[in-house]
């Protein structure tokens, strides 16, 4: 298969934080005019008692009804968008990871009913967003707190985050919200002069290429001398939309070292989407 011949894949299992990742990413596929595929794992054996295996039937089956009822849903509220479904048995993590080699984009929950049932469970999200061949938007905070029409990026003039700031701006011109991009110094202090420049005239530089694409967009750069975590946590409250790269220049340079972007994965109070270098 070819790179986004599944469009826009979301993990589902029904659970509440799924409902919203479907909502997201039937959003993004209509808004990129790409197909929607709904996608439920499940592991095998699976076992309810202790020394009984369900039979097959009795999981497969539920799980096709699961996606075909997402799909149903995706089709009454978006109906240009062409919407597929996909069932599969094996490790979640694993198999979200291998098909986003054929994803433009991945939507999951925080979490679901567990690993057995679902694809939603934290460590499976985590996992994903790490090692996954395309960026990965993980629900995070509630519908109410989304109400902010501001897209936070964080950028330390790596090419990672340069990437995350090119899937900001497209989000950000999607969501017809503000563009904020925040570089941390990681540290109070000095610290080096010449390099927070350099960061901040990159970030310019590519947030004037993204305008000419976007015309209309709204942007700010701000700089912050404070530790990165802290940094983008604190800017994520006003945000609707949280973007880190999937590793930058380190902790101390930059934003997005692979720790930095799993704690937003895991304790950002919007939802958040790790990009990865192209």
């Amino acid at each position: 298969m070819r790179r986004d011949d599944l469009g826009v894949l979301v993990g589902y299992d029904g659970s509440p934080p799924a409902r919203e990742a479907l909502r997201w990413g039937a959003a993004e596929a209509e808004g990129r005019r790409l197909p929607l595929t709904v996608c439920h794992v499940w592991e095998w054996p699976h076992r309810e008692w202790p020394d009984e295996v369900v039979p097959l039937d009795l999981v497969s089956r539920p799980a096709q009804r699961l996606v075909k009822d997402a799909a149903a849903w995706a089709v009454r509220r978006h109906p240009t968008v062409p919407v597929n479904t996909l069932t599969d048995r094996g490790a979640a993590a694993a198999l979200l990871t291998a098909l986003s080699e054929q994803a433009a984009l991945i939507v999951l929950g925080t979490r679901g009913f567990g690993e057995v049932r679902g694809v939603t469970v934290g460590s499976v999200s985590g996992h994903v967003a790490a090692h996954a061949r395309c960026p990965v938007i993980v629900m995070r905070g509630s519908p109410e707190e989304r109400a902010a029409r501001e897209v936070l990026v964080g950028f330390d003039g790596s090419p990672a985050s340069g990437a995350a700031l090119g899937f900001a701006a497209m989000e950000a011109a999607r969501l017809e919200a503000r563009l904020r991009v925040l570089l941390a110094r990681g540290e109070r202090g000095p610290g080096p002069r010449g390099l927070r420049a350099q960061a901040q005239s990159t970030a310019w530089h590519e947030l004037v290429s993204r305008q000419r694409a976007f015309p209309l967009l709204e942007a700010a750069v701000v700089v912050v001398d404070e530790p990165a975590r802290r940094a983008l946590l604190e800017a994520a409250r006003k945000a609707c939309l949280l973007v880190v790269g999937a590793r930058g220049l380190g902790e101390v340079r930059g934003l997005l070292l692979g720790s930095v972007s799993q704690a937003m994965v895991h304790h950002a109070p919007c939802p958040v989407a790790v990009v990865h270098r192209p």
